[in-house]
């Protein structure tokens, strides 16, 4: 993948990815027909860990605790993911060969992780849990450009680590009104 992130998909032959790989040609051609499906398969095995399992949280935590939870998840795992974040960037900005079904399948994560959001806002203002006078779109969609401007800075900011306790706290003092004692997020002057 490093090969297609340097060179770009266009740029890289067969015979340069199997030299990176330390395989034959054939041996690639034996398994992918052409360029465009190792592509493909790649590209499938990089968005295996954006997929989310939320099932067991669900069924265990409060909508304020799972809200908490999914910000965290996104942060985690923009920090554990970094470079595979920086090259689907990369991708959908550059090349259009594969930019509408990368951008697809992108989209379609997005959408649900910001589905998800919308339900548990929506269900914690009906507990009483979510103090935001927005509605459940707006405040989702709010938190979610937050968390995109933190993944842009993490990303492309030289010296900046990405803190996720630092902004879960800032999350549920927003959204659920909840002091926090840790001075980790407070701005100073």
């Amino acid at each position: 993948m490093r090969l297609f992130a340097n060179r770009g998909f266009h740029e890289t032959s067969m015979s340069e990815v199997a030299r990176e790989a330390h395989v034959s040609k054939a041996l690639i051609f034996w398994h992918f027909k052409t360029k465009e499906e190792l592509f493909v398969a790649v590209l499938n095995r990089l968005l295996e860990p954006y997929f989310i399992d939320f099932a067991e949280e669900a069924g265990v935590l409060d909508e304020r605790a799972q809200i908490k939870k999914l910000v965290e998840f996104y942060l985690s795992f923009v920090r554990d993911n970094a470079s595979s974040v920086r090259f689907f960037l990369a991708q959908m900005l550059h090349d259009q060969h594969f930019s509408e079904g990368l951008n697809e399948q992108v989209l379609k994560l997005y959408s649900g992780y910001r589905s998800m959001l919308v339900e548990l806002i929506a269900r914690a203002r009906q507990k009483g849990l979510c103090n935001v006078r927005f509605s459940p779109e707006a405040a989702a969609g709010f938190l979610l450009s937050a968390l995109n401007g933190i993944l842009i800075e993490h990303l492309f900011v030289a010296n900046n680590p990405l803190d996720p306790d630092a902004a879960v706290a800032m999350v549920s003092e927003w959204l659920f009104g909840e002091e926090n004692s840790s001075d980790g997020g407070k701005a100073v002057a």
